[in-house]
């Protein structure tokens, strides 16, 4: 795992389900607090925060994941990912 400190006030994160034409058919934004609720069903992450890579999302995990977070949707027929990403400043 990596040991850094991360500043997560520049962070912002976003699950996307993408359709078979490799489109965004539906994102969701995530904050700071969903980030740590759902981080460890990853255990293959090579961070703290996803902030580093794209993260698969397998079906096997959405109930999990709306379990940390009741707002959480996914879509049948849609692949989802998630990951993190510099904010602007």
């Amino acid at each position: 795992m990596n040991e850094k400190h991360t500043d997560t006030e520049n962070l912002g994160w976003e699950l996307i389900g993408w359709d078979s034409d490799e489109q965004a058919a539906h994102v969701t934004d995530l904050n700071r607090v969903e980030i740590l609720g759902i981080r460890d069903l990853f255990p293959a992450r090579d961070d703290d925060f996803l902030e580093t890579a794209v993260y698969e999302v397998p079906p096997a995990l959405y109930s999990a994941m709306r379990s940390a977070i009741p707002h959480l949707e996914f879509r049948p027929g849609l692949e989802y990912q998630i990951g993190g990403f510099l904010l602007s400043v």
